[in-house]
């Protein structure tokens, strides 16, 4: 992030979102008791393939017929076409997606376990492990507390990384309540976006080191205090104001030209799925190029698959393999649930096209967040003696470059 957040005049330009396949219900995943599902986040496991986590799910080709699951898991991998291919599912039964823990569906007045469902945010992948945020919902849409769950078999088995790894509901003003997140092998932290459940809200970013992802003490917040943007300061939404945002995705993908961090997901206040592509985490959200590959209808009479156009779509994450500055090189795992008659309930794979952000993009924005981070790194050196001289002459001249920075952006 940097000091300003300023709509590029490109925001919201269209680029084409084409469906690929379906992704579950009957013919691709109804052999493994998946009839109808929603959302599948996913990540590449150790192994390579790729292992996909759905929220509820139900035996039939109709949300709400028998054996009501979530989260479930579907393990697969992309043919030479790049389509999606389900070969097992995850948890105790590979033939059948069966819940990965044990709970019961319950509803007023909770007598049978003190929950409605318990549905995924994001999956991530650090070395050998799998890391899984869920949302615990006591009638929905109302999130209870959110968790952490682990696996270290490429998505086969889960276990709960204990009492230190739930999150209340109403941290940071309940905008911590469903996650995306990625890892940066470069600098060795794991990054989490996150946002309001169901009703959406803007974004706000958080880091933590690999070894204390199930510590929700040890989570640093990036916020802006004081006239600058810095790590272990209270949240500071860091996405436009006005923006709606529900499922989210944010990943770390190779390109062309580098690396770039796709965020994106459903955007409500735009009515489809929007997306990103940040130079690093911290990056100035509000200056980059929002494009929309999926525009969500109300009417479904008007859709256009091979248009980008889907009614009452939703979902929108990243499909593992997905390459920046490559045409239709993005796949995206898109969620369809018709409210009415209950199919489809389902999520299909779709794809578009992402360029790696420019590299001399919005200069001042990018330098102010450089001075945001110099300043970070000086208060850690100025309680050393031998340093402290030196670290207050660094401090007086970046105030003098931020006073700089700030003059001709408001210019």
């Amino acid at each position: 992030m940097a000091f300003w957040r300023r709509e590029s005049p490109a925001a919201n330009s269209a680029i084409g979102g084409m469906k690929v396949a379906n992704l579950t219900g009957p013919g691709c995943s109804d052999d493994f008791g998946v009839g109808a599902a929603d959302l599948g986040a996913m990540v590449q496991a150790p192994n390579g393939k790729i292992v996909a986590v759905f929220g509820d799910t139900y035996r039939d080709a109709r949300a709400g017929s028998p054996d009501w699951r979530s989260p479930v898991i579907l393990v697969g991998h992309r043919d030479p076409g790049g389509e999606l291919v389900w070969e097992h599912a995850g948890g105790p039964d590979p033939d059948y997606a069966r819940q990965l823990w044990p709970y019961t569906h319950d509803s007023p007045p909770w007598r049978r376990g003190g929950f409605s469902t318990v549905i995924p945010s994001d999956v991530l992948r650090v070395g050998d492990d799998l890391f899984l945020h869920a949302m615990v919902i006591k009638g929905f849409p109302r999130v209870a507390w959110s968790e952490i769950w682990r696996s270290s078999d490429n998505g086969v088995t889960w276990g709960h990384m204990g009492r230190h790894a739930g999150f209340a509901a109403g941290l940071h003003d309940g905008l911590a309540q469903s996650w995306t997140w990625d890892y940066d092998p470069d600098d060795g932290w794991v990054y989490v976006i996150s946002t309001v459940f169901q009703a959406g809200s803007g974004m706000i970013l958080r880091r933590v080191r690999p070894a204390d992802i199930g510590d929700r003490d040890r989570y640093v917040t990036w916020g802006f205090q004081d006239g600058r943007w810095a790590w272990g300061v209270p949240p500071t939404v860091i996405t436009p104001p006005g923006e709606l945002w529900r499922e989210t995705t944010f990943r770390r993908l190779r390109g062309e030209h580098g690396v770039g961090w796709v965020l994106g997901g459903f955007c409500i206040s735009d009515r489809g799925l929007s997306y990103r592509v940040l130079e690093r985490p911290t990056d100035d959200v509000g200056s980059r190029v929002k494009t929309m590959p999926i525009s969500e209808l109300s009417d479904w009479s008007v859709e256009d698959h091979p248009g980008g156009r889907v009614a009452q779509a939703y979902g929108g994450y990243i499909i593992p393999g997905s390459t920046l500055d490559v045409p239709n090189g993005i796949g995206i795992a898109v969620s369809q649930w018709n409210t009415r008659t209950h199919w489809p309930y389902r999520v299909m794979q779709f794809q578009t096209t992402l360029h790696s952000p420019p590299a001399r993009s919005a200069p001042h924005a990018r330098l102010a967040q450089r001075v945001g981070d110099w300043q970070t790194t000086l208060e850690s050196v100025k309680a050393q003696d031998d340093l402290a001289d030196l670290a207050v002459e660094a401090d007086r001249a970046l105030d003098r470059l931020r006073r700089a920075i700030d003059g001709s952006t408001d210019a």
